[in-house]
């Protein structure tokens, strides 16, 4: 089964106006969504997939999104 690839990142504020990466998702069927992490998150999403910047996200599987114990996937 095929899952959502990373398509797109860029860099935006919350509403508390602290760093943020938001975070475009494609789906097989061609469904697109977002989602926002803040930067400390960001930083552990990078470590787990092995890229020294954000845009290096873009391609990978949305699974790497999920650095968090307990995992909220599987």
């Amino acid at each position: 089964m095929s899952e959502a690839l990373i398509s797109g990142v860029q860099l935006t504020s919350t509403h508390d106006g602290e760093a943020a990466l938001a975070i475009e998702l494609t789906f097989p069927n061609g469904g697109r969504s977002k989602v926002q992490i803040n930067a400390l998150e960001a930083a552990d999403v990078m470590a787990a997939a092995g890229v020294a910047s954000a845009e290096g996200l873009v391609g990978q599987p949305w699974t790497v999104l999920d650095v968090r114990q307990p995992k909220f996937m599987g």
